[in-house]
């Protein structure tokens, strides 16, 4: 079997994509697999039939050039076992500025607790994949999929990261890990926010077991915009989803132990079933409502509720306890992050026009999430906000 017992011995050692560090033994046993290039891989071993999907380098929500990959594997690929074993993912990154080599690694779990009929559905795709960081310049990029029996996909591409007008934190031809699974917590400014993060798609497509790897750098990078330039001194912060009807992370005072637990509670995120009793029970209107009234009964109010999270799908209108409940809270905002250049009314949008001091603000760009975060500091309430000026 394919060099598979070396490659789940690897996966022991650690978990969640790391960059391995140039004497690492680990970097160099992993190197040796992309020697006799992708081809000879193919050759050697048996196909696991997925889909890789380079994703272009793009200037990411925490202003520094991101480039990633996601990998779709059919859940069906493993209706006949192999699921107590992860899948496992090495790339290798070349620098052709520099003509260094990089190596990252991570090991995926295959979902927990999926029901039976989604390991033989045609449509239910798991959504794995990752990101790294880069400086400008041109690189080369090779993929390596391995599953515990054997199987491989790999795919090969060229990925270039033009220089712009914008301050760099990467030299030409640098790569670096993603930094998401870390952050160093609310510094300086004052008063509280209240932060509600819907998990979803950015875009909806094929039924996907995970947020991609592209829409989880989305929500996380957003977010620590926001934390780290919003002028707040505490943040309370509720993560939720519509379509399972649920709340999947909160924290009342978020610092850098929650953000590593909200990175882990985002990666484990199971979109790919939602059950019939979900749906025969409270719809969006009712969740937000819940939400909403745990909000208004906290202790000591915050000075700005802002909602975060891609344009929805056209909402309900909105009820009467929602319309009684808004116009009870501090100014709202609605960051509503778009991928594209129309958004659809969802009940988000209905809910933060409703009241007053209501604020939606579409971002197509990162330069949109700055613009966002200023607005929000301006109109909060609090009348002077210490610290520096957000991302000038």
């Amino acid at each position: 079997m394919w060099r598979a017992a070396l490659l789940l011995f690897l996966a022991s050692l650690s978990w969640g994509q790391i960059l391995l560090r140039e004497n690492d033994w680990r970097a160099k046993e992993i190197a040796t697999y992309f020697e006799g290039g992708i081809e000879t891989i193919r050759k050697e071993s048996s196909r696991l039939n997925c889909e890789i999907q380079p994703i272009p380098s793009r200037l990411s929500y925490n202003f520094q050039f991101w480039t990633g990959y996601d990998v779709l594997v059919p859940m069906r690929e493993f209706a006949s076992g192999g699921r107590d074993k992860p899948i496992l993912m090495a790339l290798e990154v070349i620098s052709e500025t520099n003509g260094k080599k990089s190596y990252f690694f991570a090991p995926a779990q295959l979902p927990r607790n999926a029901p039976p009929e989604a390991w033989t559905s045609k449509n239910t795709m798991m959504n794995l994949g990752g990101g790294f960081l880069t400086g400008p310049g041109r690189f080369r990029v090779s993929l390596l999929v391995a599953d515990g029996q054997g199987r491989t996909c790999t795919k090969a591409w060229k990925l270039e990261a033009a220089k712009l007008d914008v301050p760099l934190q990467l030299a030409p031809g640098a790569v670096a890990a993603n930094g998401l699974n870390t952050w160093k917590g609310l510094v300086g400014g004052s008063g509280k926010l209240s932060l509600y993060v819907h998990a979803a798609p950015l875009l909806r497509r094929k039924v996907k077991a995970k947020l991609s790897a592209w829409e989880q750098n989305v929500l996380l990078s957003s977010m620590k915009s926001l934390l780290e330039s919003g002028g707040f001194e505490e943040a309370r912060v509720t993560v939720f989803d519509f379509d399972g009807r649920r709340v999947l992370f909160e924290s009342e005072h978020f610092d850098a132990a929650a953000f590593e637990k909200l990175t882990e509670a985002l990666a484990d995120l199971n979109l790919g079933t939602v059950s019939a009793k979900t749906l025969a029970g409270p719809d969006e209107s009712s969740l937000l409502a819940d939400l909403m009234g745990k909000e208004l009964q906290r202790n000591g109010p915050s000075n700005a509720v802002v909602f975060l999270g891609p344009s929805w799908r056209y909402g309900p209108k909105i009820s009467p306890l929602l319309r009684e409940q808004r116009n009870q809270m501090p100014p709202t905002f609605y960051v509503t992050l778009t991928p594209w250049q129309s958004s659809t009314s969802d009940l988000i949008e209905k809910f933060v026009r409703t009241g007053p001091k209501g604020k939606v603000i579409a971002v197509y760009r990162p330069e949109d999430l700055a613009r966002a975060i200023r607005e929000i500091r301006e109109k909060r309430n609090s009348p002077a906000i210490p610290g520096p000026n957000v991302m000038e």
